[in-house]
């Protein structure tokens, strides 16, 4: 992924104003596209697959960024 798209997928995982569920239902809506393309036999935009990645990549780093790996305090 180039620089471009790198700064792109960090400012849309840091910005509180898309949900999680708006990742996933974008993700969901990108991927039902590229089947319904690939089903068709039509040929795929390669900006779809640049955005799928972007909102991939986005939607994974907004996990981690939420992952607490010691949730409970031992003591």
């Amino acid at each position: 992924m180039n620089e471009e798209a790198k700064a792109l997928s960090d400012g849309l995982a840091r910005t509180h104003e898309i949900t999680d569920y708006d990742f996933w239902r974008a993700l969901k809506s990108i991927e039902d596209e590229l089947y319904w393309l690939e089903r068709n036999r039509r040929p795929i935009p390669i900006d779809l697959i640049y955005v799928r990645a972007i909102v991939r990549t986005a939607r994974q780093k907004r996990l981690f960024i939420a992952y607490d790996p010691a949730p409970f305090d031992p003591f």
